[in-house]
């Protein structure tokens, strides 16, 4: 009768949390500060007080919560010899919700910090907590996520909150009025009526990065993204970002022949590679015969000889270049043929299979 009246233990691990169903996972956001343009964090960040690491800099990369390596001596119990040795932070990468952003955040995390984490209720509390040392063991990248989070509209209420209770004006006037928020949101919305011959001149990644679509957060991120300045970019795949834009978050529309692109310009380089030697070598043998049948005054000089390998050299490289993607073509069209057939006999078997199956039940 006693159990009816306690209250349900609360989750032990941080990584548990309620979700709707859904059979695509939520994406994780990498803590990757130092993949965005430093004048746009500048520009967006209120500067880190403490600045970044001094020595063990690759926890700027993580939640190191302050952690370096340590060196000491192992001694030994009879000899008493000293063997120097160190010890590293035990770093591990975890997945943990965040509840303000709605999404799983992977992040880099020495296990000290994780047991904190899970002893406050989650990565929220931990980023949020205003105490100086905390401060200090966020580094460069937890005070990164951590002005992401207060950009959420529950935090924002949550200080509203708290203002209300300790008697202080709840609105704080804004930097900015309407006509500049409005400015400032012009520019992604010039970007989305990109025509698609303008984005093929752009760079695959600007064009990306100007034309987004746009991710139902429910208006979960709401930031003034000041004009001509890059949107800051959070990695979620492969290839694949989030950007912070003054109209919330946008997923990255790279162009859909990219990746076809990529692997024409390998194919191209390897066809190169194969090629040049070849052509180099067949070259320099044939002008040492005709060099011999010359006399020495009009022989060339090994300056003009360089300068006449470096001109063919980038003849010969456009030349493969033309090659190789004639042969690359060829290479697509072929394997597109062969999957066509595949597809067409598995989709005959099919049919059979099913006339078999239908004449075996009139049959009964």
């Amino acid at each position: 009768m006693a159990s009816l009246f306690r209250t349900p233990l609360r989750p032990r691990t941080i990584t548990h949390y309620r979700r709707a169903f859904s059979t695509t996972p939520a994406p994780a956001i990498s803590l990757q500060l130092e993949k965005n343009d430093p004048e746009a964090v500048a520009d967006a960040l209120p500067p880190y007080p403490y600045g970044p690491a001094r020595w063990y800099k690759q926890s700027d990369l993580g939640l190191y919560g302050g952690q370096m390596i340590r060196f000491g001596n192992n001694v030994g119990k009879r000899t008493k010899n000293k063997t120097r040795r160190s010890w590293h932070p035990n770093v591990l990468t975890r997945k943990l919700f965040s509840k303000a952003l709605d999404r799983v955040v992977q992040v880099r995390v020495v296990a000290r910090v994780l047991r904190t984490i899970d002893k406050l209720g989650g990565l929220d509390e931990y980023l949020l907590g205003e105490k100086e040392t905390r401060i200090k063991e966020l580094g460069e990248s937890g005070w990164w996520l951590r002005w992401a989070i207060m950009q959420t509209p529950g935090v924002k209420a949550r200080f509203v909150e708290e203002r209300r209770r300790l008697g202080l004006p709840e609105e704080v006037a804004t930097v900015k009025g309407e006509e500049e928020v409005a400015e400032a949101q012009s520019v992604t919305e010039e970007a989305a009526e990109l025509d698609a011959d303008e984005l093929v001149e752009l760079d695959i990644e600007e064009a990306a990065e100007e034309a987004g679509e746009l991710v139902g957060t429910d208006g979960a991120f709401q930031v003034e993204q000041p004009p001509g300045v890059k949107p800051l970019k959070f990695r979620v795949g492969p290839g694949k970002h989030l950007m912070l834009t003054a109209d919330g978050w946008r997923r990255t529309r790279p162009d859909p022949n990219r990746l076809l692109n990529i692997l024409k310009t390998r194919f191209s380089k390897q066809y190169e590679e194969k090629m040049l030697p070849k052509l180099e070598m067949t070259f320099t043998a044939e002008l040492a015969r005709q060099q011999a049948n010359l006399e020495p005054a009009a022989r060339l000089s090994a300056l003009e000889e360089e300068k006449m390998l470096k001109i063919l050299k980038r003849q010969w490289r456009l030349d493969c270049k033309g090659k190789a993607a004639v042969e690359y073509d060829e290479k697509i069209a072929k394997r597109d043929e062969r999957k066509g057939e595949r597809k067409l006999k598995k989709k005959e078997a099919k049919k059979e299979e099913r006339e078999r199956r239908a004449v075996a039940v009139l049959g009964e």
